[in-house]
């Protein structure tokens, strides 16, 4: 199986790579590297579910919103995210729009592995050479 994220060094917050043959599976590749630091995602149930859908301009703000999004759903709607499966995107009108869904637990009461402050757009890289890698560092 190749490689799908990797974690690399950084002195206060959590910054990594993700890797896929196209944007989305890079994408999908970094809501789970994101979901680690959560939780123990292999512990996690998908019983339940949400929609995230956002717009922008470039991949790499798409990336960050997209994250963002994910993470204050999950706050809101107290489920704890495991996977996460890009349905859509296309580019229109000078916009990337997406449509993914995110599939986990739901968490009141249960303790966090990590809480993650914000998706920033600090050192943020989308790159594309045969593979798609996307670099996102973690506010914790």
């Amino acid at each position: 199986m190749p490689e799908r994220y990797r974690f690399l060094e950084h002195t206060a917050d959590v910054l990594f790579e993700a890797y896929g043959s196209t944007f989305e599976s890079a994408l999908e590749n970094a809501a789970e590297a994101m979901f680690s630091v959560m939780s123990h995602i292999d512990k996690l149930k998908g019983e339940s579910s949400f929609q995230v859908e956002e717009h922008a301009d470039s991949l790499e703000n798409l990336t960050v919103f997209t994250l963002s999004a994910i993470l204050s759903e999950s706050e809101i709607g107290k489920v704890m995210p495991k996977k996460f499966k890009v349905e859509s995107l296309e580019y229109k009108d000078g916009e990337f729009l997406l449509k993914g869904k995110v599939y986990g637990e739901k968490w009141e009461g249960k303790k966090v592995k990590r809480e993650i402050k914000a998706v920033t757009h600090h050192l943020l890289k989308v790159e594309k050479n045969g593979k798609v890698s996307i670099r996102v560092l973690l506010d914790i």
